[in-house]
């Protein structure tokens, strides 16, 4: 009885811990982070939508990348589920960490890291910084 009260505590405090609000660069492992793929932002352009076909790796840029997103909370809501209402607002990224791991995230009106969707709770994200910092990387 002792070991199945300390089992559901245990499973109590990770579900609370994984839902409680964090900073998004915790979230993203942000530290770690090597390299940022990103597509380019003209949806004129025609090229395949699941295509990365730009890259940051300068160690300045990539400072000046999560310096930007350490000013944002986010708290877990869920499985990733979302479709965005908003197409022309919205970016992805993939992260190259230092061991070797990606993930891909969307970040919109809310987060979408790997299979995670995030509320972001001092919002909201400010588009217009992401496509100056973008174009000024191209």
């Amino acid at each position: 009885m002792v070991i199945i009260g300390v089992i559901i505590l245990f499973v109590m405090i990770n579900r609370w811990n994984d839902y409680r609000e964090k900073k998004l660069v915790d979230v993203l492992d942000a530290e770690k982070i090597e390299d940022v793929l990103y597509r380019e932002l003209s949806f004129e352009d025609e090229f395949d939508d699941n295509e990365f076909n730009r890259t940051i790796s300068n160690s300045d840029s990539l400072q000046e990348l999560v310096e930007f997103l350490s000013q944002y909370k986010v708290k877990k809501i869920g499985p990733r589920n979302f479709t965005s209402i908003y197409p022309d607002e919205q970016f992805s990224f993939e992260f190259q960490y230092v061991d070797n791991r990606n993930t891909m995230s969307s970040l919109i009106d809310v987060a979408l890291i790997g299979f995670n969707q995030y509320i972001i709770t001092n919002g909201p994200f400010d588009y217009e910084w992401i496509v100056d910092f973008i174009e000024r990387h191209e």
